[in-house]
């Protein structure tokens, strides 16, 4: 397990070792990455990186269901510590049960959940807050976590589109198309979302 800063070298690696675009991008606009290597070849890689501090993850197919992501957000979380960084915020899907079981370990906490539109779904917003200022700032997420909220919510999305780069390290010409009725009709609290994941 590594952590390296992106530079052109890093960028060729990924290209090469398969990820996918969505997560070559974000590593693009990232603070810093950790990456597993075998053979020259990443396996693994978990980015940091925007205003907020978005991070994800993408492990290679072959390489899942090993331990690895928990590794890597391990790494990454140690490597926040020392950079003073405040908190992690992420997303996923309700579908991605792995993923929201390895988040929640580690200390993640779901925020709320919003549509984008019917053909992309359903998205979680989780945060790690690592001092006072991350509490704070999950508290103030929390107004999200209300239909109102989560309206206020697609339309700060959608006008802050050409700003995601800097926001949330992904492109805004990436980022999926809001359905603002169909995405308040479907609202749904965080809390119910969660129930509704068979997380045993």
């Amino acid at each position: 397990m590594t952590i390296i800063e992106v530079n052109e070298n890093t960028r060729l690696l990924l290209v090469r070792s398969g990820f996918s675009s969505n997560i070559l991008d974000n590593c693009n606009n990232s603070r810093f990455l950790a990456i597993e290597e075998i053979d020259k070849k990443i396996i693994g890689v978990c980015f940091v990186g925007g205003i907020l501090n978005s991070n994800g993850i993408e492990i290679l197919e072959e390489f899942r269901g090993k331990g690895l992501a928990k590794k890597l957000l391990n790494e990454v979380l140690e490597e926040c510590k020392k950079r003073h960084i405040s908190f992690m915020v992420g997303v996923f899907k309700p579908t991605n049960v792995v993923s929201i079981k390895t988040h929640i370990k580690i200390g993640y906490v779901p925020v709320f959940a919003f549509y984008y539109n019917k053909i992309e779904g359903q998205e979680i917003v989780v945060i790690l807050p690592l001092n006072k200022k991350g509490v704070f700032l999950m508290k103030l997420l929390g107004f999200f976590n209300t239909r109102m909220g989560n309206l206020i919510f697609a339309i700060l999305l959608k006008m802050l589109n050409p700003l995601l780069k800097n926001l949330i390290a992904f492109s805004g010409s990436k980022m999926p198309k809001i359905e603002f009725f169909y995405a308040v009709r479907n609202f749904n609290k965080v809390q119910k979302v969660m129930s509704d994941i068979n997380l045993n």
